[in-house]
Formats: C-alpha cells, sequence, structure tokens
C-alpha cells in the first residue's frame, strides 16, 4: 500500500467533530476508495483516545473486505512472531484484525436498533434507501464518522445517472422511464451540511461542490459552551437529589441527558401514586435514550413495590437496550444477580436469546414478563404496562394493552421508521379526549399537564436532546433537512380563511421542486410537512417515491392572491399526491396472471382485475390519488373536497384552455452536468406552480383511493362521488384498519356533473362487491362499526340497479309462517328470538335493493346491519350505537312492521292475480236522506218486526206440519208430463216431504241472494205467503197462484231443499218475501194484479 499525504482540513473536521462530540460526514470517491478507511479510522483513533467499532454496510452478496476468523489467527501468529511486515500489501488485514467490525447487508439493517458505533462505512450507493439511510447514520456515535464509498464514479455529476435498485419498483407498465432527481439532490444536500468533505481516493478534498471548500476552523469557546450546557443542567438536578429518598438519586445518576433526566421523574411519579390511573407517553426522534428511561423506571418501579410488571414490543429482540437499563438500574440500587433476581431468556429459535423474564425476590416475589402485543388478555392482574415503540404495534392492540392499569409508553414521532404519526394522530388525541386535556404536547424541559384527578391521567413528554451526540449536531441537521425529517415544525400558522370555492388548484413542477433553490426548498418543507401531519404513516422512502417515480404528480391548493401581491410563498391549504394507472393491453394482464405475478404499480387496476376476475379492466385509464393532506388548522372547513372536486374538473377536462398559446410546453432545463467546474442547482425556465388551464391533462377514465376506511373518511369520498369496490377481509397491522379501495367516473364535459348514468362495468362491478360484502358481513368483516357497514351500502344506491322481488321468489326465503311469526312480534305477541333465524333473509334482501317500497331511518338500518348481517346480539349493536337497550328494541320492533307490512302486500298482490275477476257492479253509496233520530226509529221499528217474527216462528213450524200433506212427491218426468198440458192446466204432482220445522239461521239463509240456475217453467203452484207484508196479527193462509208468461219477474231458490223463496222488485207490489213448500229450483212470473 502506497503513502498517502492526507488533506490537512480532513484532520482538522475529526478533531473539531471529537470535541464538539458532533459526527462528520466523508465521501471517497474513485477506485480505491476501500483502502482509504484504515487511514480514516486511525485519525479518528488518534484524535478521541480509543478505538472505535465500525459498521459496514452493504448490498446482499456484494464484495466486501471479509477474511474467515482462521485467516485472521495465521495473520495473528505471524505478527507475533515477527514474521510479518505490517507496511506492506497486508496492512488493511491487519485493519480489520485490530478493530471490531460488524458487516451488514441493507435488508438487515432494522437489526441495528439500539446499537452504537463510532464508525459507519456505506458501500453500493445504487441500493441504498432513504430508510436505510437513516438507520445506519443514526448508530454513530459522537465524534464518529459516516463514511461513503462510491469506487464506481469518479465524479459527483455521475452519481446523478445511477440507476438505483429501488427504481424497479418505481417503474410501472406505462411509465418506464425514472428521472432520478433524488440522486440530485442528495449531491447537492452535501453541500449543506458543515461538517462534510468529498474526497478523492488520495484523500485530497474535491472542488465540486463550492459550498465544502471553506477552511475547517478549530471550535470556538460558545460552541464548546452550548456542548456543555445540557451537561451542566443534568449535574445540577444530580446535586438537588442527593438527600432525595431511594431510587431517585441512583437512578437519575444512570441518565445521560437532561430531557432524559425528567422523563424519568415523571414515570416515577405516576408509579408512586397509586390512587390515580394514568398513561406517560414519550415521544422523540431517534437516539433519545426513549427505552433506557423506560427501563430505569420499570427498576423504580421494582424498588417501590409492584409485584406484576408486563413489557411489551414488536418484538423482544428489540427490548435490548430497555433491558440493558432495566440491569442498570438493579446495580444502582445494589440489586445482585442471583442473589436478588434472575434472568430468564427466550428458548424461540425466532427470537434468539432475548431477555423475557426477570423474576425479583429479595424482599418477595415479583416479576417483570414480556407479553407479545396481541396479548392484552393476559394483563388482568398487571400493576404496570410497559409498551416500548408503541407506533409499530398496530393502535387497537395498543388501546387494549393500555386498559385499566398504568402505563408507560414510548414512540418514534419522526426519523426512519416513519409509524410514529398513528401514535400522535389518533392514540394521543383519543387519550387527550379521554383526560379531558386541550391536546398541547408538553416539552419535558419545560413542564407537563396532568388532567382531573377524577379520570386517567396523560401526561405527555417529549425528548429533544440526543443521548449519542451533543446538540446542533451538523449530520443530523442535514439528515433531516435532505429527507424532510422535521417538516412537522414547519407548518405555518394560518392567517386568514377564505371561502373554499374562491381556492384554485395548482401543478407543482417535480423538477423545479426538488432543483434545491432555497425558495423551492421552503416550498417543499412546507408541503411535506401537511402530508407527514395529516396521515398516520410516514417513512422517507415516501421522499424518494415524489422525487423519482415517473407516474406520480403533486397539486396544491392555494387561497387567492389579491393583486399586486409580492408573496413568494402563498400558505399551501392542501396538499394532492395523484398517480397514473392502467393503460395495460388485456394481453399482458393475462400474461402475468397466468404466471402467477404481480407487477409493482398500477395498485387499482390489477386489484380490480383480480377481484374481479375481467382482464380487460387493466386497459381503462386512472389516476389514484395517493394522499391528501389539508392543513392542521383549515381540517373540517370544505378545503379538502374543493381540492377533489377541482381535480376531477380537471381530469375530466372541464379546464381545458380554449387558447392554444395559453398552454404552457415544458421547456428543457438547464443539465447540472454541463458545468465541469462546480455543482450548483439548476436553472430551470419552467414555474414551479402552474395553472390547471396551463398544462393539459392525461387522458384517464377513472379517479381511484386506497385508504384506511373509517367512517369520516368513507363519507368524505363518498361526497365525492366515489364507490368503494374493494374492502380488505384482513385489518392493517399498523392501524387495524381494513384496506378500501374507491372508484370515481369521470364525465366528459358535455355531460353534466350530477348524471347517475354508470358504464356498464362499474355496475356490474358494484353489484358483485355489494353482494360478496353483504356475505362477509357475518365474518372477516364482522368487526367492522354497523354505521360504517351502512355507509358502504348505502354508497352504491346509484350504481346497483332496484329489482323489486316477486312473492314466488321471496316465499323460497320467508314463507307464509315466517310471517306469521313477523306479525306475532310486531304485535308484542313473541319475544324477539323467534324471528332471529328470519333477520339475515331479510337483511340481505333489502340492502340488495329487493324491497323497493321499504323506507327504514338510519338507525333502524343500522341495526338490520348489526343483528341481521354481522349476527351481534342486542347489547353489543347498543353499545356501538351508544343507544340505551329500550330504544333499539323500540326501533327493532318499528323496523319489523315495516318489513311485515312491505311482503304482506307481496303476498297479497300474488294472491290477488289468482282470484277471478268480477264482472258485477258493485252497488254505489249514496248518502242517505234522513236524519240521524229517524234513522233510528226506523231501526227500531225493525227491530220490533224481528221480535213478532221470532214470535211467529213456532206458529210457522207447526203450520207447515199441517199442510205436510200437500207436498208433491214427483220427478222429472211427471213435471214434463204435465207442463205439456198447457199455461192453463192445474196440475198436480209428486214431491218428497221435507221437514215440518225451519230454524232461525235456515231463514236468514233463504234470505240470502239466490244463485242464477236455470229453472222450470210452471204454471200454477202453491205458494206460503208471510205475515210480514200485511200489518196484522200473525197469520197464515195458502193462495193459489195462477201463472203466466208475462208480468213481474220473480227468481225461487231453494234453501236446505224445502222452502222456496222470492222476493219480488216491482214498485206497484212493493218488496215481499213468498215461501214456497217444495224441492228444486223453478223460475216463474206473474201479474201483480192477479195475485189474491
Amino acid at each position: 500500500m502506497e503513502k498517502v499525504a492526507v488533506d490537512p482540513r480532513v484532520k482538522n473536521l475529526v478533531e473539531r467533530c471529537v470535541r464538539l462530540r458532533h459526527r462528520s460526514l466523508l465521501s471517497v470517491l474513485g477506485q480505491t476508495a476501500r483502502n482509504q478507511v484504515m487511514i480514516l479510522h486511525h485519525l479518528l483513533t488518534k484524535a478521541s483516545g480509543e478505538r472505535h467499532s465500525v459498521l459496514w454496510c452493504h448490498k446482499k452478496d456484494s464484495d466486501i473486505p471479509r477474511h474467515s476468523r482462521k485467516h485472521l489467527k495465521k495473520l495473528e501468529k505471524k505478527i507475533s512472531s515477527g514474521k510479518c511486515d505490517i507496511s506492506k500489501e497486508n496492512a488493511f488485514d491487519l485493519f480489520l484484525l485490530s478493530t471490531p467490525v460488524r458487516y451488514c447487508a441493507f435488508q438487515d439493517s432494522h437489526k441495528l436498533l439500539g446499537n452504537t458505533f463510532g464508525m459507519c462505512v456505506i458501500q453500493d450507493f445504487e441500493g441504498l434507501t432513504p430508510n436505510i439511510l437513516c438507520r445506519v447514520v443514526e448508530t454513530v456515535s459522537g465524534g464518529g464518522l459516516v463514511v461513503f464509498l462510491t469506487p464506481e464514479v469518479q465524479s459527483l455529476r455521475q452519481l446523478f445517472s445511477v440507476s438505483m435498485d429501488v427504481h424497479s419498483r418505481l417503474k410501472t407498465y406505462s411509465h418506464p422511464k425514472v428521472t432520478p432527481l433524488f440522486n440530485e439532490r442528495f449531491v447537492l444536500s452535501l453541500g449543506w451540511c458543515k461538517s462534510c468533505l468529498v474526497l478523492n481516493d488520495q484523500l485530497q478534498v474535491t472542488s465540486e461542490l463550492p459550498a465544502l471548500n471553506r477552511p475547517t476552523a478549530p471550535p470556538d469557546t460558545l460552541s464548546l459552551r452550548g456542548a456543555e450546557a445540557s451537561q451542566a443542567k443534568l449535574k445540577e438536578l444530580r446535586t438537588s437529589l442527593e438527600d432525595a429518598d431511594k431510587p431517585l438519586p441512583q437512578l437519575v445518576s444512570c441518565c445521560r441527558t437532561f430531557d432524559q433526566a425528567q422523563a424519568l421523574l415523571k414515570m416515577i411519579d405516576l408509579i408512586t401514586e397509586k390512587s390515580v390511573q394514568g398513561t406517560v407517553a414519550v415521544t422523540a426522534g431517534r437516539g433519545r435514550g426513549k427505552s433506557a428511561a423506560l427501563g430505569l423506571a420499570t427498576a423504580a418501579a421494582i424498588h417501590v413495590g409492584l409485584n406484576n410488571i408486563f413489557v411489551t414490543s414488536p418484538t423482544p429482540e428489540n427490548l435490548g437496550t430497555f433491558f440493558e437499563f432495566v440491569f442498570k438500574g438493579f446495580d444502582a440500587l445494589e440489586y445482585e444477580e442471583q442473589n436478588d433476581y434472575e434472568i430468564i431468556q427466550s428458548t424461540s429459535a425466532e427470537f434468539g436469546d432475548a431477555v423475557v423474564r426477570i423474576n425479583v425476590f429479595r424482599d418477595y416475589r415479583q416479576t417483570v414478563q414480556y407479553i407479545s402485543p396481541g396479548d392484552a388478555g393476559k394483563l388482568s392482574h398487571a400493576e404496570l404496562v410497559v409498551v416500548d415503540e408503541a407506533a409499530a404495534i398496530p393502535l387497537p392492540q395498543v388501546k387494549a394493552l393500555i386498559g385499566s392499569c398504568n402505563a408507560i409508553m414510548s414512540s418514534t414521532i419522526n426519523g426512519y421508521e416513519g409509524t410514529g404519526r398513528s401514535l400522535s394522530l389518533k392514540l394521543l388525541q383519543q387519550l387527550r379526549v379521554q383526560a379531558g386535556q386541550a391536546g398541547t404536547a408538553v416539552v419535558a424541559s419545560t413542564n407537563t399537564v396532568d388532567a382531573a384527578p377524577t379520570r386517567r391521567s396523560l401526561h405527555e413528554v417529549t425528548l429533544e436532546e440526543s443521548v449519542r451526540y451533543a446538540p446542533h449536531d451538523p449530520v443530523e441537521a442535514w439528515l433531516h433537512q435532505l429527507l424532510c425529517l422535521d417538516a412537522t415544525s414547519v407548518v405555518p400558522s394560518s392567517t386568514t380563511c377564505p371561502p373554499p370555492h374562491t381556492c384554485q388548484l395548482y401543478y407543482v413542477n417535480r423538477e423545479v421542486l426538488f432543483s434545491g433553490h432555497s425558495e423551492s426548498e421552503a416550498f417543499l418543507q412546507q408541503m411535506v410537512a401537511l402530508l407527514v401531519a395529516s396521515h398516520y404513516r410516514n417513512s422517507p422512502d415516501d421522499l424518494q417515491v415524489l422525487c423519482d417515480a415517473p407516474a406520480h404528480h403533486l397539486f396544491v391548493l392555494l387561497p387567492p392572491l389579491p393583486p399586486g401581491s409580492t408573496a413568494t410563498l402563498p400558505t399551501v391549504l392542501a396538499v394532492i399526491q395523484v398517480c397514473l394507472e392502467g393503460g395495460i393491453p388485456a394481453s399482458v394482464s393475462k400474461a402475468t396472471r397466468s404466471r402467477g405475478e404481480r407487477p409493482s404499480g398500477d395498485l387499482v387496476p390489477w386489484l380490480l382485475s383480480a377481484q374481479f376476475l375481467q382482464p380487460d379492466l387493466t386497459q381503462l385509464k386512472g389516476v389514484r390519488v395517493v394522499r391528501v393532506a389539508t392543513h392542521p388548522d383549515y381540517q373540517s372547513m370544505g378545503y379538502g373536497s374543493r381540492a377533489i372536486s377541482l381535480l376531477s374538473d380537471y381530469y375530466g377536462g372541464k379546464h381545458l384552455a380554449l387558447d392554444d398559446s395559453a398552454v404552457t410546453l415544458p421547456q428543457p432545463t438547464q443539465d447540472p452536468t454541463t458545468d465541469k467546474d462546480s455543482i450548483v442547482p439548476r436553472q430551470s425556465s419552467e414555474p414551479l406552480l402552474s395553472a390547471l388551464g396551463e398544462r393539459p391533462p392525461e387522458a384517464v377514465d377513472y379517479l381511484g383511493v386506497s385508504y384506511g376506511v373509517t367512517l369520516p373518511l368513507l363519507k368524505f369520498w363518498c361526497r365525492a362521488g366515489y364507490v368503494p369496490l374493494y374492502i380488505s377481509q384482513v385489518a392493517n397491522k399498523v392501524t387495524g384498519e381494513h384496506s378500501c379501495v374507491m372508484v370515481h367516473m369521470l364525465s366528459s364535459p358535455e355531460e353534466t356533473s350530477d348524471s347517475e348514468t354508470a358504464p356498464s362495468w362499474l355496475q356490474d362491478a358494484s353489484s358483485e362487491f355489494l353482494r360478496r360484502f353483504l356475505s362477509l358481513l357475518g365474518g372477516p368483516l364482522s368487526d367492522l362499526h354497523p354505521m360504517l357497514s351502512l355507509a358502504v351500502i348505502q354508497a352504491h344506491a346509484k350504481t346497483v340497479p332496484w329489482r323489486a322481488i316477486e312473492w314466488e321468489e321471496l316465499k323460497t326465503l320467508v314463507n307464509g309462517h315466517d310471517l306469521l311469526r313477523l306479525e306475532k312480534y310486531s304485535k308484542n305477541l313473541a319475544d324477539r328470538h323467534l324471528i332471529t333465524d328470519i333477520l339475515p333473509h331479510i337483511s340481505s334482501l333489502f340492502f340488495s335493493h329487493r324491497f323497493s317500497a321499504l323506507h327504514l331511518s338510519p338507525i333502524q338500518s343500522a341495526l338490520m346491519v348489526g343483528l341481521g348481517l354481522q349476527l351481534k346480539n342486542f347489547d353489543e349493536v347498543s353499545q356501538l350505537l351508544d343507544l340505551p337497550v329500550e330504544s333499539v328494541l323500540g326501533q327493532f320492533n318499528r323496523a319489523m312492521r315495516r318489513v311485515l307490512k312491505t311482503m304482506a302486500t307481496l303476498q297479497e298482490e300474488a294472491l290477488t292475480k289468482h282470484l277471478p275477476k268480477t264482472t258485477k257492479k258493485l252497488a254505489e253509496f249514496v248518502p242517505v236522506s234522513i236524519s240521524l233520530d229517524q234513522d233510528l226509529e226506523e231501526a227500531a221499528e225493525d227491530y220490533k218486526e224481528k221480535e213478532k217474527r221470532q214470535k211467529l216462528q213456532p206458529q210457522a213450524n207447526e203450520l207447515l206440519g199441517d199442510i205436510s200433506k200437500f207436498a208433491i212427491k214427483s220427478d222429472e218426468a211427471a213435471w214434463q208430463a204435465a207442463l205439456k198440458g198447457g199455461p192453463n192446466t192445474v196440475i198436480s204432482v209428486k214431491s218428497n216431504k221435507r221437514p215440518a220445522t225451519i230454524t232461525e239461521k235456515e231463514l236468514e239463509m233463504e234470505l240470502e241472494e239466490p244463485k242464477q240456475k236455470k229453472g222450470k217453467k210452471i204454471s200454477h203452484i202453491l205458494l206460503i205467503l208471510s205475515s210480514s207484508y200485511f200489518q196484522q196479527p200473525p197469520e197464515l193462509w195458502a193462495v193459489l197462484v195462477s201463472l203466466s208468461t208475462t208480468g213481474v219477474n220473480y227468481r225461487l231458490h231453494c234453501a236446505s231443499g224445502t222452502v222456496w223463496q222470492a222476493e219480488t222488485r216491482s214498485k206497484d207490489m212493493g218488496s215481499r218475501t213468498l215461501v214456497l213448500a217444495g224441492r228444486g229450483s223453478a223460475e216463474l212470473s206473474f201479474r201483480s194484479s192477479k195475485m189474491k
């Protein structure tokens, strides 16, 4: 190895950073860059006085300078025997032999949590991602080195065109070309770091970045005092607690920063205050000592006498730092292993040798036990629950873990994990509401706000100072600026509140946004701040997607600017990130599916094609809304809806400029690689923001969105005209929410926005989804809230047609006996359990749009969902709807009445179709011309007549018995022979005898309207005339009537086969009743004048 003269600025930078406990950043270019690691490590060792460990990060299966242990042992023997010259080519081997080096592949970087190194070497630049960059850089302690090795390039300009491994996941079928804007941003950002130098493989500083061509001055007195200020506060706190009771002085002495000590004191206050249940939430960035503070607090809980302490984390491996500081706390409190406590390690191959339990038996038995995040049911006897990295645990599990006992939890709210926003946005907000607080986060170094003693208290603690390095570390500032990790702190406060309809949507030019200019950089920080503050999960990788993904675009909603305004950075009210998808031929889709592949990107087309088994759906072009972020001060004020509405109009072609000259075409920008002397931000002639009319939209068929479904979000998208077509059966592990995909069809400029006509494929997909969704509510989707499920169903009101059900189809599901049970329950004559088995069929038919005449209230519809589709009981539904059980029962009964009425109507309509149609005209109701008194008098007279008839009944029966000898016994032949004699002939025929008496019921039946039957013509007949017509005392006599072919028509019919009856309809005779002794039927006519 040749000797290298190191640039003096490198040595000065390393020494300065060691004194300030700051990290330094070096980038080494050239083919022999790897050999210079040994020299840089030697400079670090000489400046710090100790030999630091090295972390070497690389791609999997990459060429790394690793030697086997056998080779290193042979080299060690040669050195000890004096046979090896350390100044020759084996110098690098000697460096590996004498220095602890840990090799870590990029995909295994998550295993580095909680580890600290003095130097980090990063090779294989093309495999690097923002998330991996954060993980490995944050493991370097203060005064350490971060070294980038790029042997493939001789100049930083060549990094602009390097194809990153992640680009393969950002390409889609319709957008295969990637512009690496993030690489350009990374190179330009090196000039932002005050402790960065770019070196060649001879360790000489290059002049490509003008910002780095500055002399490295030694640290001034002010910088040294700033680094020591925090330690002075910590020392003062320790002094004030020297006379305090155990365990405060002993445990505070284990703290590294003042913020960490303040957080520990707050945790101990919660532990010792046993009368009030509360939660301490510790939020901070990486490397602030959260896990260490939790471990010391657990040692304090053991000392004060808590018996059952449970600790949880995504995996036991992540609790290494926690248990390490539990043991340090035990040592400070003079606990001895084996004598006072024992350590139990995991025997599972999955968890390795991780600690899972500590048994303490100094005074009595106490336990610190690890449990899985999903085992909240085992915490019935817990006195304290410790949750480390709560952001990486699903929110429903965290809620179940904290339960009703004291809880301490920590989470990372920014940095490379990026999941901490779920904790601060959702869980902490709910805890603030429960505690009755205003919801203002409190910094640990100031004060904390506690809730009222009658409620569960909440203490929020934020750690600002890093444990690994001193405040104002340049590498930390560079990393946060590069990846916008501190974006939540730059959200501008609201000054005005313009009406939403006056705000306009603008297209953001990404090349200008990520160019590195100070103005565009400030605008980028503001945009990312809204995205981070409005979304539960954020990752540094999201920034690379914004930079390099060719299908992604950005829009911002801005307030109206007053004329002549010179404001360069207006307040961003809302940000929309969209992605162009689709345009995949059906042949490509079929071939891809046949191979069992699922390409990255094109989320909505591939998902819909797989769900509905239609490869043609991938041909449709769409725009997926990736994120919609509204300013925290302007949420729920209509700005998000305004932005989505303008976006729909834009892609629907309603903002096209009529004048072609108004459309701004892309202009070529200055390539930053043309300047051979220095690298500066590119100069572009395009504006950062463009009005919608200045840029022609891409031709698309629909708008789509994918998100974790909640009731407020679902209502927001439904108001915008979106229809859900997919809901995952498995909830998200982080939030516990089900993923939902919704689609909105775009209308052409000629169509009205309220057009209800949907394409056939959308109607078919909507009907199929609704059918599946109703079936899944009783299984995988039973955990959905009934109101949320109802909102999903109602979203298909315009896309699923109504098909009225007929009784023939209905009775296969709900028969007549089921209707009888419903009737009994609706009349409160039966218990609700009698109709439980009918509810699923009724609910499915109702929500499938089969009962067009049935209308239920929202509460009643939610009851049908919860009871009929999700198969919940009344107690569960009443709790979910926040209604008393009595109210739920009343609403359900009223709903069943409406259901019964609808189905009974269908049954009646079906039965009516099978009845014969009546041709007789019904009597017409005519108002009476008499008064009520007159009507009552006539009724009284009728009643008297009825009594008279009843009194005459015995006499009539007696008389009929006496004249039974006149009964005519004959048959049809005798009648035919007798009729041949002519109309004036008196005939006599035989007849069968009849009973001598007649009952009241028979008499009433005789008065009914007779049936029309063809009778026989007779000339003379013997009739019995009742005395009701003659207002005389009861008398009966026989009258012989001479019949003729003309006169008043009488129709006779037989009642009980023994008595003839006829009623006259002539005006001159009035109305009278004739009783004929005989059998059979006959039709006769005679003149009233002949009647005697």
